[in-house]
């Protein structure tokens, strides 16, 4: 069987220059400029899941971090079957659908209504759920680091795009953004890093043995993963991400299938 190592596993090679000059690095003072505050939208329904929208405001980047529910919007999903259902807003500031779930090979609206501005996205929901077969731990003995790498079978037919969450003994952590299409490797047997270090190489609290790691492997379409592959090389400059949202505001939607598989961190060392 044929196997192919995704681009992505090149970042280890890359990553001891990170940490060499990560403590050498000048301070750079950079002229931020303000801008006008803008919708973002935070769009999902995933396969078999109810739907979810959050809204949220931009800010300034001379602001807080702390950012607001927008409350009052009216708020529907639809599908390509005549399906349609208003959210409602629960006590976490999130719209959320009480009947309407993600079905496979469906196609999804999002229509919002903010102070009288209309925006809406659309998204087309796989028909594959594509299964992890298996997770094992790529180590570092220079650094003594481990990260989780995926194994999976890519579909024929088609090309693919992938965006994975990383779970660390029940908690999300916090990744650059990194999804991936298929591109000249369609239908092989892919190996997938999720690399739980930051873009210059540092991590905080890294993996340790014995640790539960949990990955969700998602399979989206092309609006929502190119949102996901600009936002994650755009990194920290003020240039937003290209996204599938009509009417000018910020954020994406996304209908997707997903896989979990969960195993417990061990290597060779």
């Amino acid at each position: 069987m044929k196997m192919s190592i995704n681009k992505y596993i090149l970042t280890i090679v890359a990553i001891a220059s990170a940490f060499i000059f990560t403590s050498c690095e000048k301070e750079i003072d950079v002229d931020l400029k303000s801008s006008e505050p803008k919708l973002v939208i935070e769009g999902l329904i995933a396969a078999d899941s109810l739907a979810t929208v959050r809204l949220t405001m931009s800010k300034d980047f001379s602001g807080n971090n702390t950012f607001d529910p927008v409350l009052g919007a009216l708020v529907s999903v639809s599908d390509d079957k005549g399906n349609t259902e208003i959210l409602k807003i629960d006590t976490s500031g999130i719209y959320k659908a009480q009947n309407l779930r993600g079905v496979p090979g469906r196609t999804y609206n999002l229509k919002i209504n903010v102070d009288g501005q209309e925006y809406t996205a659309s998204s087309t929901m796989s028909p594959h759920t594509v299964k992890i077969d298996s997770i094992t731990m790529y180590y570092i003995p220079l650094f003594k680091y481990a990260c989780p790498m995926i194994h999976f079978q890519d579909p024929k037919g088609s090309k693919n795009y992938y965006r994975e969450l990383l779970y660390i003994n029940g908690k999300r952590k916090k990744l650059d953004e990194d999804a991936t299409d298929t591109d000249d490797r369609e239908g092989f047997y892919l190996s997938r890093l999720v690399p739980a270090f930051k873009e210059n190489g540092s991590d905080e609290d890294p993996i340790k043995k014995g640790d539960t790691i949990t990955v969700e492997h998602q399979l989206l379409d092309k609006g929502a993963y190119t949102f996901f592959e600009t936002l994650g090389r755009i990194g920290n400059s003020q240039t937003n991400p290209t996204n599938n949202i009509v009417g000018g505001a910020l954020g994406y939607f996304s209908a997707y299938t997903f896989d979990r598989k969960t195993v417990i961190a061990d290597w060779p060392e």
